[in-house]
């Protein structure tokens, strides 16, 4: 995080897609914002897939995946075009409520956990333990980079959003942890592999004497509002990365071609 916020202060008042072309000159800046665009768009629509495919298996087996997904890149859509301000003003709503529901969530489901799931340790030594934390932690690390797209040219108070960027990717990768850790420990390893969402498998679960049970539609709710900021961000920067490449100051009529 301190790479990205470096070349953010380093140019204050520039876009990432604006350092490119000022850094790398205009062709070949043009060219990496080009891989950009179809890097973030690409990621949009994948993970409006995702969110349509677990619907459609867990809640609406009988309805097409393309309606879903239709309806899902429209709710997409619509966001962008309303904004950046609006849609950041309506996480802010969101966060608190999220945070406190997965942390009811979390505490709630260690009673589940069974230590054996993750015995033996280093079973096939370290280095495939080694080798799968560098993948991840290299995937985790990259998508941040798009950030870069808003902050600090679009940040009033940029020490404070420097700040907030890293405390944001501190708490993500925290619930990210604990999160996968717990799948294992509740599941096993094999079945968090080969579960498409392990993670609501496990709320299904809990049960809190008799009383705190079947919420597992609350942790796919909270899945999809989170997952929904994701695509949000990755379709916003891939529109506003492509209008720059033209030279088009308004993005919004990219968000529906």
């Amino acid at each position: 995080m301190y790479g990205y916020i470096r070349v953010g202060n380093l140019y204050p008042d520039l876009a990432l897609d604006q350092i490119n072309e000022k850094v790398f000159g205009k062709l070949v800046g043009k060219l990496i914002n080009l891989t950009f665009f179809i890097w973030s768009f690409s990621t949009s629509s994948e993970t409006i897939y995702y969110v349509g495919n677990f619907i459609e298996t867990f809640w609406m087996p009988d309805t097409p995946l393309l309606a879903l997904n239709i309806l899902l890149a429209a709710v997409v859509i619509f966001t962008v075009r309303l904004g950046l301000e609006a849609f950041t003003r309506t996480l802010e709503i969101f966060f608190i409520p999220v945070l406190l529901l997965l942390t009811v969530f979390l505490i709630s489901i260690i009673p589940e956990s069974n230590i054996q799931n993750i015995q033996p340790v280093f079973e096939d030594g370290a280095k495939p333990v080694i080798r799968a934390t560098l993948f991840y932690v290299s995937v985790f690390t990259l998508s941040p980079v798009m950030f870069l797209m808003i902050f600090p040219s679009k940040v009033s108070e940029r020490k404070k959003g420097g700040k907030d960027f890293y405390i944001g990717t501190l708490i993500g990768g925290i619930i990210l942890i604990l999160v996968i850790m717990l799948d294992i420990l509740v599941l096993g390893p094999d079945t968090t592999a080969r579960n498409i969402a392990p993670s609501y498998t496990m709320a299904k679960k809990i049960n809190v004497g008799n009383f705190l049970m079947r919420i597992e539609a609350i942790i796919a709710t909270i899945w999809i509002i989170t997952t929904y900021t994701r695509a949000v961000m990755y379709f916003y920067v891939s529109v506003v990365v492509f209008s720059n490449i033209f030279n088009i100051k308004d993005y919004r009529p990219f968000t529906t071609l």
